[in-house]
């Protein structure tokens, strides 16, 4: 079904009119801003801007549901260390309810892929075999217990709030 032409000055965004290519690229853009806020968020601000610009005006209600929906997508990182952690410990891959959760809802709204989904499962089973992962710094790490939680703790909440508000601030 199409949807109504909007101009820019007088449209308003619905988060219901991003396609799913765009909800993909979004939600891309949250995982990996997530994982490494202080590398990437000028850029990621970029390329949200240049997707919602396409339909146009945010009002404030808003920017507060997409800021929500990003909020959820923001935080598959910490849920997957979470799991990540244990499955270091255990040797085995391991999917909490919790992730499992997370998962369901993103992918029945759209904004998971099952292509993104089968890439943390392949990534939870490199690290619970022990195989060396690449960094964020092109270099290749083995992840133990403590560089999990390492990773977990610098995922927090606060971290995740303050990201996805600078995500949504004009430049």
């Amino acid at each position: 079904m199409a949807t109504p032409y909007r101009p820019g000055a007088l449209a308003s965004f619905d988060l219901d009119d991003l396609s799913p290519d765009e909800k993909t690229q979004l939600s891309e853009i949250i995982l990996t801003v997530t994982e490494a806020p202080d590398e990437r968020t000028a850029i990621a601000r970029q390329a949200i801007r240049t997707i919602l610009r396409r339909h146009g005006a945010l009002p404030e209600a808003s920017r507060r549901e997409l800021e929500a929906r990003f909020l959820k997508i923001g935080q598959g990182p910490r849920l997957f260390w979470l799991d990540a952690r244990q499955a270091v410990a255990d040797g085995r891959p391991v999917k909490s309810a919790a992730r499992l959760q997370w998962e369901a809802e993103l992918l029945g709204d759209g904004w998971l892929t099952m292509a993104q989904q089968r890439r943390y499962d392949d990534f939870m089973d490199k690290l619970s075999r022990g195989e060396p992962i690449e960094s964020t710094h092109g270099m290749d790490v083995i992840v133990d217990e403590a560089i999990a939680k390492t990773i977990v703790d610098s995922l927090g909440p606060a971290e995740l709030q303050a990201t996805v508000a600078s995500l949504l601030t004009p430049p």
